[in-house]
């Protein structure tokens, strides 16, 4: 059927608003900002009343919003998610207040205009226009919104448990993740939609060892904060080893027909030629380096704070991204290992493994490729392995069909205003957004 037409005006005065409300999420709850989550939800309620009318709504604990959309099945129901939360901003940081949501240049400023209340709202844009002019789902329909995605909260998984319990196995699951990348990637210089299917683990280890203190007149050959710093040396030197995972292994088997000559062939047989692929990729460095290895990250180290005392302890914090077929327990190994001081104790604070990858030998997937080419005609389709980590990756239990794509066109320089300072959008983005999932309601 034909959704109503799209009221561009009604789009940017919507999104303003949403940005204007401040949802920063932070590690304590108790000290999070209650009135503005409430004025989100307050939001969300009002701008899009026929979702409201034609949804059952559920409040989860602690932040999640879950939209349930009945459609003429059961059978096959779809997830479409985002989390309305954001990192802080410095506000002397910006040209532009990052909760003003200013427009300048065919653009709007602020915090979480591309991560991720613009397909949030894109979402929610579309469905209230569809419901409003008479579509209904063929099959059940959920929105998954939670508000504390940024700081790693309990919101989706408890989502996740709700519908498990209910018995609801989703047929599709769409996230944030990767986007249009018009660049292209590396060897393959053409716009591309890339779509993740699996997610790295992360997981943050802490590094410790306890001695005699002292006065630093008398120091020991090797202090406590030495050790710990030499260690931190050897973690950086001591790489896990590079290798294609099936996502990357598939992400340049899907591209190795729109490749030019000569790299067509190392695409088409990246098995064969994995020692060298993986060698080029960890020489490039960067995300292309993080494709292919488990990365790891020194990010804190403690010591002493005054210079005449020889500390009695010292410890390191290190960030893991594991690939596929690790696990926490043989990141802590690899840590141990690397350290070569069996006074060192390697504990595990908190993460989470690998995610499952996700199939794209289905119609699930053969359908977001399909309104992929419609939005944007010109681009490559491909899957691949995200480095960091989303809320979907707690749908992996429950779905063998979970993607993570935020449809939009996004250049390598506003990609690194995510969490930095200046994030913005363009308003014709937030145009095509919305395009995007209206397409994608008519296939669910």
């Amino acid at each position: 059927m034909t959704f109503g037409r799209i009221n561009k005006e009604k789009i940017i005065e919507d999104f303003r608003a949403m940005i204007r409300i401040p949802t920063v999420s932070v590690p304590d709850p108790g000290k999070l900002d209650k009135e503005a989550y409430l004025a989100f939800r307050s939001l969300l309620l009002g701008r899009f009343p026929s979702l409201y009318r034609a949804s059952d709504v559920y409040s989860v604990a602690p932040t999640g919003i879950l939209y349930h959309i009945r459609g003429e099945s059961a059978k096959a129901p779809s997830v479409l998610m985002a989390h309305y939360d954001v990192v802080p901003a410095d506000p002397k940081e910006w040209i532009h207040p990052p909760f003003a949501a200013e427009m300048a240049d065919g653009r709007i400023y602020g915090r979480g205009t591309l991560d991720t209340k613009s397909t949030l709202w894109a979402i929610a844009e579309a469905a209230d226009n569809a419901l409003a002019s008479g579509w209904r789902p063929k099959n059940d329909l959920y929105l998954s919104f939670g508000g504390e995605e940024e700081t790693h909260g309990e919101t989706t998984a408890n989502i996740v448990k709700y519908l498990k319990s209910q018995g609801v196995r989703p047929a599709f699951v769409l996230d944030e993740g990767g986007a249009v990348i018009p660049e292209g990637v590396p060897g393959f210089h053409k716009k591309v939609a890339m779509v993740g299917i699996a997610e790295k683990g992360t997981a943050n280890y802490m590094l410790s060892i306890e001695g005699k203190g002292g006065h630093a007149s008398t120091p020991p050959k090797k202090t406590l904060a030495a050790r710990m710093a030499k260690a931190a040396v050897r973690i950086s030197e001591y790489a896990f080893p590079a290798r294609i995972t099936p996502p990357v292994r598939k992400m340049f088997e899907e591209l190795s027909d729109q490749a030019s000559f000569p790299v067509r062939p190392l695409f088409a047989n990246v098995s064969r030629f994995a020692p060298l692929v993986s060698t080029a990729a960890s020489l490039a460095g960067g995300s292309s380096r993080a494709m292919v290895r488990t990365t790891a990250a020194v990010v804190i180290l403690e010591a002493n704070s005054a210079f005449n005392v020889l500390p009695s302890q010292a410890a390191m914090g290190v960030n893991l991204r594991l690939l596929p077929g690790e696990t926490l327990e043989s990141g802590a190994e690899h840590l141990r290992k690397a350290v070569r001081d069996k006074e060192i104790r390697v504990d595990l604070i908190d993460g989470t493994n690998p995610t499952t990858v996700s199939r794209i030998d289905c119609p699930q997937w053969e359908m977001l490729r399909k309104v992929t080419a419609r939005v944007w005609p010109d681009a490559a389709f491909a899957p691949y392995q995200l480095n960091g980590g989303t809320d979907s990756r707690f749908f992996h239990e429950i779905s063998k069909n979970v993607y993570k794509f935020s449809p939009m066109e996004m250049t390598a320089a506003e990609r690194a205003t995510v969490h930095g300072v200046n994030e913005s959008i363009l308003v014709e983005n937030l145009y095509t957004t919305v395009v995007f999932y209206s397409r994608l309601l008519e296939e669910l």
